[in-house]
Order: structure tokens, then C-alpha cells, then sequence
């Protein structure tokens, strides 16, 4: 695979464009084209979870792994199809989702590296699913996932609350998986074209689809370019190449075959020192480079490689089985701020190496039964990954920068003070069932899962070294009752239960247990008959229990101040969110979320960090499609974020914030589409997250212009 990954670029510049702009050759010819292939689009007939939609309102989610479709799901799930992406202007996972119920995004701002997101209160650093198998480079929580190329990405789906049952470990607020562009059985189609927005970013970008015969498609997705900040050094040049095949090996039973290479150099954000945060002009704070570029680097290489079985025994049942490969290496160096006085602004340097290697594979069976007047509908799965991670970590002091008189170069990493070598190898299995029962207008749904996870490895610092060996177990749950009226009107009250390892020991040296989540949710969805909708009204409460907790007790004679598991943290909340095209060329999305949060245990009645009372968000389209305007579309949005915490401690406090979008764009009859967003319009210079040392601004005001050719 190393080997493959190093070749890569040559592929990604060379022969993924020549693939993409050539037109069509394979093709010409074919004849009797199926719209699918068996086991590539329907469960029970419903909407292809996985395939594109050409607008913006989705009635399955491959999240649910069973096809069930959302209006009869008894949980609140959201789907962002490309062609909301897309209108949004959105280059990044974050930006994706800033019209969503429930999500806090772009927390640290513009960072190139990850895509930092809160739902219902907590952070899904490791939250993040690629086709439904864990997108992740560390085998600690929390680490953040690396970005994926949003390009190479056909939806994006929101699943909250306790997911244990289906994905395992994880936090009980929910997860994001994103389903990647596949090949299409539909027919050809191709799309060429090029970007550009008001930081400098410039990007080529390349989509093409090929039906070789009624048992054969693939699909290459390309894009290279880079993605600038507010600060102009912090910079991310980025190749991307998506490869997809679908091949029916029968009239029963059919291959998929995906794969993914990430070449790019993400520039470590250091955000801005809190202390001069009001002193300052916050424009002049948020453009201003920190760090050093002759210390700051970055090299890092992602490669997936992807296997998908689905066989139909032709009596109702089937099987599913999806396979992933996935190689992580990442090398870089950047400066982080250590403090300010006056206007010198202390820095120090993190030299990190990374290796992280993962296989995962999710098998499920799944069909149909009759129990009297119960239909089930049952699902049997076994999911296991196996990790491998290496890593080193340094830590060096730097020279200060002055903020009124800077002065660039000339620096070197000196010897560490701190460094860290960890080696971490972990196994994970999983079996579960679900019973999705219906009886008339009645729905219910009852799951359960057990799970092992197995781990070895340390950490050697210049400090010590910290054993990561450790075995845990623990069985999760879900169980659930709705009803569906003919109007298209649903009901649900559902239950469910997390759980999530945590790394270290207590006070007494025994291994931290998990932390344990559940979550009473009830909910109202609708799905119009007169036209395209879907809207959704969902009261929950949800709390983790077993938080780790500062504590100083007397342990053998002497005072010893260390962990012990007793806090708690709990959310209520309410869930307004809506997608619909009302016709005549309107299209909207609308998202509403209060949520009431409260801490025991560490900062006993606090509030969580990042979670504001009250946030909402209204996305509105009119396609013209008479007169000299057809083929113009023209959209606006705003986004409202309530004054929130930025901390547990509940030491800062955010300010609430108003951000206005604006898009545009023109569809030529000849496949020519010409699109212009702008994002937060107004320009508002306002902090979204506050670190150790640093705050972080959000996004100043963005122009991005992009010119396509679809045929």
C-alpha cells in the first residue's frame, strides 16, 4: 500500500483527468440499460440510500444500515444531498452542515486539517463514518478525524443520539457519515470545471461516469487545487482522486469496488492570542499570521480501499457486506501560542509523526418475516476493525513574535522538551440484531448489540510511560414505537443507549470504564402529499454518565488528587428542521435548536461548552425557469449561533452571531453552469471557539466563483 500511495500523485495529475475528459468512448454502444444494478439502489423498493438526488430532499439514509425510510425511523436523521452542497457553496464537511438541527460547526474556524463539529453538546472528533464504516486516524478518544474532499462526496447524513447499536463505541449525541460518489447504472455522464474565491484558492475538478455494459459501470472523481484562509499562510494544497466500479457478477449478486487518495499539506491554524482579543481590531487579529513558515510543514497522505458484496437470495433475504482498507501518514511541524504579554506574543513548535493503518468490515443479513399480523424486518450483523498507530511527538520552545512589530524567518526547531513515542495496536468486534416491526400504521424497533474491544501498546515520554493495554465489553440497546398516519404523518418515542472507553486510570490505579450513554427522544415527522417535503419535531433528553471527575482523597495515608468516575452531564432539548420544494422553482431548508445543558461532578452546574440556548438557520431558492431568466437560480441564507460557552469551566463566553449567504447561479442549455456564493456577507469578525492559550475566529466573508461543463 505504501508503495501504491507514493505513485498516487502521478495517477491523480495524469491519468484521472485524461479518464475524466474523455467522452464517453466505452459506451456508445450499450444497449437495455437497468437504471440499477441489483443491491446498488433499493431495500423494499425505497429511494436508493447512496445515489444522487437532484434536489434537496432525501427519504432514506444509508446511516440506518436497513433502508427503513426516514418518515418511519424512530430517531432524527438529516440528509444533505450534493445538490444542497452544492447551492450552499460548500468546499468542507463544516460547511455542509451549518444548516442542520442540532450542529455547531466551523468551531475553530478556517482549519484545513479537520472538520470540527458539536451535535446536541458534544464534540465528534471521532464521530465521522465513511460509508458507514469509522473514519478516524487515532485509536484514542478524542482525535480528530482528517478531512475528506467534499467533491468526492455524494451525501452527507446526520444521525443523532446513541448509535452503539449499529457503529459501537461513540458518544451519545449521534454521528456524520459521509457516502462517497459511486458508479451509476443510469448512464454516461461527465462534468469538467474550475474554482476560485476571494482568498486565492484556485482548484480543477473533474466528475465522469461510464456504463460499459448492463453488468458494468465506473466512476472517476478528481480535484486538485488548494483552500486558503483568512490567513493567507495557512493554506492547504490538496490532490484528490475517487475511483468507483459496480459490477453485477449475476443477476444476484453484485461487486462494488471504491477507492480514495488524499495527497495535501495542511497549515496548522495557531488562532489568535485571548489576551489581545479587544485590544485589537478583530479583522487585523483574524488575518494575522502567528506562526512561521520557516519552521511550518506539512505532508500527509490518505489512501481507502473499498469492497462491497450484496447478494439477493430471491427469497427475500440478503446479504450486505462492505469492506475498508484505509492507510494514514501525516508529517508536520507547526507553532502554537503559549501566552502574550503585551503585544509579545510567547509561541512554541509540535513536531508530531504519524502511521495509522485500520481494516475494517461491517457483514450483515438481512430479510423478512411473518409472525402473525407482524411484519419484521431483520437485521444480523457482525462488525470488527483492527487498528494499528505510531506516532511521535515533540514539543520545543520558539522566539516570540511581536504583533505590532513582526518579523518573520531565521528560526530552527530546537531540541525538545517534551516528546512522546506511543505505538498502540486495537481490535474491535461487534454483533447485533434489529427487529423493525410493522403491524399495520404501527411501527416499533428493537436492537441490541454487544461488543469487545481489545488493545495493547504504551507511551513513552522523557516523563514516563503510560500502558494503553486494556479490555472492555458492553452491551447497547434500542428500542422504539411510531405511528404513521395515511396523510403522511409519523409519530415515535424511542429509546436508546451508548458507551464510549476512556483512556488512563482512576485515583485508585484501576483502568477507567467507559462512559455510559442513553437518551429518551420523541418526535414528529411529516412528509406532504401536495408536494416535496420533509419536516421533523423532536424533544429529547440525553445524559452520559460516569464522566471523569477531579477528585483529592487520602489513599495510604496521604493526600492524592487524581480521576474518579461520578459526573455527569445532561441535555434536553427541542428539534426543528424542515426541507422542502414547494414548486413553482422554491426550495427551502429551515433548522431550529434549543438545547438545556447541565454539568455534575467537574464544574458541578455548569453548562457544556459550545452548545447555545437557542440557534437557527433558513436556507431559501427560486429557480426562474421562464422568460429570459430561466435557468437562473438565486438563494440566501442566515444562520443564527446563540451566545454560548466556550469551555466547561464556563470561564468565556462567546457572543451570539448572525451570518448572511447569498448564491447564484446560471444554467446554460448547452451544460454550462456558472455559480457565485458569498458567505457571511457582512463580514463579521466574531470568535468561535477559545483554546488553552489561543482563540479561534470563524470565517470572515468569502466570494468563491466556479465554472462547470456537464454533459
Amino acid at each position: 500500500m505504501a508503495l501504491i500511495m507514493k505513485q498516487f500523485p502521478t495517477l491523480l495529475t495524469g491519468v484521472s483527468f485524461a479518464t475524466i475528459v474523455a467522452s464517453g468512448v466505452l459506451a456508445q454502444g450499450t444497449t437495455d440499460v437497468r437504471e440499477t444494478f441489483l443491491g446498488s439502489i433499493t431495500l423494499g423498493g425505497q429511494e436508493n440510500p447512496t445515489s444522487p438526488l437532484d434536489g434537496p430532499v432525501a427519504r432514506a439514509a444509508a446511516t440506518t444500515k436497513t433502508g427503513r425510510p426516514i418518515l418511519e425511523t424512530q430517531s432524527s436523521v438529516s440528509v444533505i444531498p450534493r445538490a444542497q452542497i452544492d447551492a450552499q457553496g460548500s468546499t468542507n464537511l463544516a460547511e455542509a452542515l451549518t444548516y442542520s438541527a442540532g450542529v455547531i460547526a466551523e468551531n475553530y474556524g478556517s482549519d484545513p486539517r479537520f472538520d470540527s463539529l458539536f451535535l446536541r453538546g458534544f464534540n465528534l472528533e471521532n464521530d465521522k463514518f465513511l460509508d458507514g464504516l469509522r473514519l478516524m486516524r487515532s485509536t484514542e478518544f478524542p482525535t480528530s478525524a482528517p478531512s475528506f474532499e467534499l467533491y468526492g462526496i455524494e451525501r452527507v447524513e446526520v444521525l443523532r443520539g446513541p448509535a452503539s447499536v449499529l457503529y459501537g463505541a461513540g458518544t451519545p449525541a449521534g454521528l456524520v457519515n459521509l457516502v462517497q460518489k459511486r458508479a451509476q447504472a443510469s448512464g454516461d455522464f461527465t462534468e469538467i470545471g474550475t474554482s476560485t474565491d476571494s482568498n486565492g484558492a484556485v482548484a480543477l475538478f473533474g466528475d465522469a461516469n461510464r456504463v460499459v455494459d448492463d453488468r458494468l459501470a465506473y466512476r472517476v472523481t478528481g480535484k486538485i487545487g488548494n483552500t486558503r484562509t483568512d490567513v493567507e499562510e495557512i493554506d492547504n494544497k490538496r490532490g484528490y482522486l475517487g475511483l468507483s466500479a459496480s459490477y453485477a457478477l449475476s443477476d444476484a449478486t453484485e461487486l462494488e469496488f471504491m477507492a480514495s487518495y488524499h495527497d495535501d499539506a495542511p497549515i496548522s491554524p495557531t488562532g489568535v492570542p485571548t489576551g489581545l482579543i479587544g485590544a485589537f481590531d478583530n479583522r487585523d487579529l483574524r488575518s494575522f499570521y502567528f506562526g512561521d513558515d520557516s519552521v511550518t510543514d506539512s505532508d500527509r497522505r490518505m489512501g481507502t480501499l473499498s469492497f462491497g458484496l450484496t447478494h439477493d437470495f430471491g427469497n427475500g433475504w440478503k446479504l450486505n457486506n462492505t469492506f475498508r482498507y484505509t492507510d494514514f501518514d501525516w508529517d508536520y511541524s507547526a507553532m502554537y501560542i503559549d501566552g502574550v504579554a503585551g503585544t509579545s506574543v510567547h509561541r512554541g513548535i509540535i513536531v508530531q509523526d504519524e502511521r495509522f493503518t485500520s481494516i475494517a468490515n461491517d457483514l450483515r443479513l438481512s430479510g423478512q418475516i411473518m409472525t402473525g399480523a407482524l411484519e419484521h424486518s431483520l437485521t444480523f450483523g457482525i462488525d470488527a476493525q483492527k487498528f494499528e498507530e505510531d506516532a511521535y511527538t515533540g514539543f520545543s520552545t520558539a522566539a516570540s513574535i511581536d504583533y505590532a512589530a513582526p518579523a518573520y524567518g531565521g528560526l530552527g526547531i530546537a531540541a525538545p522538551w517534551y516528546t512522546a513515542d506511543k505505538s498502540v495496536k486495537a481490535e474491535q468486534i461487534g454483533i447485533y440484531a434489529l427487529d423493525e416491526i410493522a403491524m399495520d400504521n404501527w411501527r416499533a424497533t428493537l436492537g441490541l448489540r454487544h461488543e469487545w474491544t481489545h488493545q495493547t501498546g504504551e507511551s513513552a515520554t522523557n516523563f514516563g510511560t503510560t500502558d494503553y493495554a486494556r479490555k472492555d465489553q458492553h452491551t447497547t440497546g434500542t428500542l422504539g414505537l411510531g405511528y404513521v398516519w395515511d396523510n403522511g404523518l409519523a409519530s415515535y418515542l424511542s429509546y436508546a443507549t451508548s458507551y464510549l472507553p476512556q483512556p488512563g486510570f482512576a485515583i485508585d490505579g484501576s483502568a477507567l470504564t467507559q462512559t455510559e450513554g442513553q437518551q429518551w427522544e420523541a418526535g414528529l415527522k411529516y412528509e406532504p402529499t401536495s408536494f416535496d417535503g420533509l419536516f421533523s419535531a423532536t424533544m429529547f433528553e440525553l445524559q452520559e454518565t460516569d464522566r471523569n471527575t477531579s477528585v483529592t482523597e487520602q489513599i495510604g495515608g496521604g493526600t492524592i488528587t487524581g480521576t474518579r468516575q461520578i459526573g455527569k452531564a445532561r441535555i434536553r432539548g427541542l428539534e426543528l428542521e424542515g426541507v422542502a420544494e414547494l414548486g413553482t422553482g422554491w426550495s427551502l431548508k429551515g433548522a431550529y435548536t434549543f438545547a438545556d445543558t447541565r454539568i455534575s461532578g467537574d464544574h458541578d452546574g455548569n453548562e457544556l461548552a459550545n452548545t447555545p440556548d437557542h440557534a437557527a438557520s433558513l436556507w431559501l431558492a427560486h429557480r426562474f425557469s421562464t422568460g429570459s431568466l430561466d435557468g437562473l437560480t438565486l438563494a440566501g441564507g442566515l444562520r443564527h449561533i446563540g451566545s454560548r460557552w466556550a469551555n466547561d469551566a464556563n470561564t468565556e463566553r462567546l457572543d451570539a452571531v448572525t451570518l448572511a449567504d447569498l448564491s447564484a447561479s446560471y444554467s446554460w442549455d448547452n451544460g454550462m453552469l456558472g455559480r457565485v456564493s458569498i458567505n457571511n456577507v457582512t463580514d463579521e469578525a466574531y470568535v468561535s471557539a477559545v483554546g488553552l492559550s489561543s482563540s479561534y475566529f470563524g470565517d470572515g466573508r468569502t466570494v468563491q466563483a466556479s465554472l462547470s461543463y456537464q454533459w
